[in-house]
Parts: structure tokens; sequence; C-alpha cells
């Protein structure tokens, strides 16, 4: 029997990664798609078409729905669940963010416990269900970590981020809920990461960046020039770690029923304003350039949050902040260089 991994979202930012990853380390993988016409750009994209011999696709419109895996699960070994709602602008949170995140992951439970194949369900969860979005307005300066849980997420909210927080908390609490109650066969790891950073294997310009790539502009305000004046919590983690970490969970020497954290230069964190120091160390002849002026500020909000344990469990740290970056500018320039 072939074993296969199935992964939901590869065609997303973290998805892709994953796919690619997952492939690289010799896996068989489904790929779970809304439409058709994804699977044709996924199997062509350059980085995977060396891997499309162990590629599949599978069609599913929505996966909130009932048994809608039930028939994509056949010889499935291992899960990797990253498909999720984004923190965008709804008129409904509830029916646009909160529900689908909540039923995408209790129709894949339910689907799954009636799979004897499925080993282990890995789910891309968020660093945000740690913590009440209440939070914000009074952080506190204690250490958290991955056994932390926002066990009462409230469902009325009036943003987009508010709206995550909750989605994401209520579907990590399903998780555990289900685990607690079925006793499935299979064990569950959840994945907490922090803000997610790296180069996307998926752009060709930059206005890919800026249009795919979730809150590219905001996170680069400080190199872009811009000033900003709301914060954002100091726990990034790059992009092929959360994807290396994912792809390394399937293996039965990773303990399972865990959740993992994962940002980088725990437990203090970064300073996001210290990307312009990267700037000016690796690209100092692009610095004060219409790409590069430097300048602007994206104030940063101190969330302590300890990554150490998964660092040990896994045997590797995660890439500092200067390296994700230096990455992540590295991309960006090139795009800058090929369109003109």
């Amino acid at each position: 029997m072939q074993e296969i991994v199935l992964i939901t979202g590869a065609t997303g930012f973290i998805g892709f990664k994953t796919l690619l990853l997952a492939l690289e380390a010799g896996h068989t993988v489904r790929a779970v798609i809304r439409k058709p016409e994804q699977a044709q750009k996924l199997k062509t994209h350059v980085k995977i078409v060396p891997h499309t011999d162990r590629l599949e696709f599978a069609v599913v419109p929505d996966l909130t729905k009932d048994g809608a895996l039930d028939h994509v699960l056949v010889d499935v070994m291992a899960i990797l669940h990253i498909a999720s709602p984004l923190d965008r602008a709804a008129d409904d949170y509830e029916r646009n963010i909160i529900s689908p995140a909540v039923g995408m992951i209790t129709s894949l439970l339910n689907s799954a416990i009636k799979v004897p194949t499925i080993k282990r369900l890995i789910i891309t969860s968020s660093m945000t269900t740690l913590i009440p979005f209440e939070w914000f307005a009074k952080p506190e300066g204690r250490i958290y970590t991955a056994k932390d849980r926002n066990l009462n997420p409230r469902r009325s909210v009036s943003l987009p981020m508010e709206a995550y927080w909750t989605s994401k908390a209520l579907a990590r609490n399903a998780v555990h809920d289900f685990v607690e109650t079925r006793k499935p066969h299979f064990e569950t790891i959840q994945m907490l990461p922090g803000v997610v950073m790296g180069s996307d294997d998926r752009a060709s310009s930059t206005a890919d960046l800026r249009n795919h790539t979730n809150q590219w502009a905001l996170r680069l305000s400080p190199i872009l020039g811009e000033k900003r004046t709301d914060s954002m919590v100091g726990v990034p983690v790059d992009l092929t770690d959360v994807a290396r970490a994912q792809v390394e969970a399937i293996n039965p020497s990773i303990p399972g029923n865990v959740d993992y954290t994962l940002c980088a230069e725990s437990p203090e964190g970064i300073v996001w304003d210290s990307m312009n120091e990267v700037a000016k160390k690796y690209f100092p002849d692009r610095v004060g350039s219409e790409e590069m002026p430097l300048g602007g500020t994206l104030p940063t909000m101190t969330w302590r949050v300890d990554a150490r344990e998964t660092e040990q469990v896994f045997g590797w740290k995660f890439s500092t902040f200067e390296e994700m970056m230096k990455g992540v500018f590295e991309q960006y320039l090139e795009l800058v260089d090929a369109e003109r």
C-alpha cells in the first residue's frame, strides 16, 4: 500500500512551502484544492515540476461540509491541515471567518476517525490561540508556552484580526475536545507559529508579494519608509522553519498529541525596526533607493513566548530575525531588478 500525505491549503503562503518540502522529503502527496484549475498552476511551478510523479490532487470545493473529505482519505497516513480563512474584512465575520475555520477542522476530524491508516493529523494553528484578543489592551509580561490556551474566545467581533483570533482559538479547542472525548486512533499535533515571514516561492513580481503574501507591505514598513502607529507583536518565525517542522512532525519520533510554539529568538522576541539594520548590513548599496528608502517604523509590542522546547524536540534552532529578513529582502530586490 502506498502511504500518502494529504495537504490542505497547498496554494497558500505556508501551504505551498510545506507542499514543496514534503515532496523534497520523498513523500507522496495528495493536495486538496478547491478548483480544478489550481492543479495545473501547482504542478507546472518550476520547483514542483521535478516531483510531479509523487503529486496528485483532490478537488473539494467546500472543506466545511460533513463528509467532504471521506473520499480523499484512502491510503492516507498523515494529514497536514493548513487551509484556514485569513484576517480579511467582511460584512459577516462569523459566516466568513469563524464558522469556516471551525467547520473545516470538525469535518476533517470526523472523516479522519473513519480511516484506520491515518497515523497523524498535523494542524497549522496559531500563536494567537495562547491569549485572548483583549490581551492587547493590557499585555502581560509573563512567558507564554504551548500549554496556554484561550478557552473562551469572543464570537461577537468587529475587526478582521479579532475574527481570525477567535477562529483559530475555537478550532484549536475543537481539536483538544475531540481528542478528549472521541479518543481517535491517530495522534494530533498543532503547530502554533508566530508572525510568519519568508520569501514566497509563488511570487514572480513585487505585485505578487504585496497581493498574495499576507500583510507583506505592513511587515516591511521600516525599510519601505512607512511610519506606522499600530504595533505588531515581536514573535516572527521563518516560513521555511514552519514548513520544515510540519513535514518533520510526520515522523513518529516527534511526540504526538502535543502542541508546539514556533518563533524566533524566544522568549524575548525581536524589535521590528531592527530590520533597518539588516538592510544596511547586507544591502548597503540599495539603502536610500526608491525601493529601500528606510526610515519607516513598525512599533513592536513585546510578547514573551517560549519556543525552546520545540527546538529541543526537533533538534534544530529557528532562524534568527536577521536571517529571515535577509532572505525576504533578497527576493524583494531580485524582483525589483527583474521589473526594470
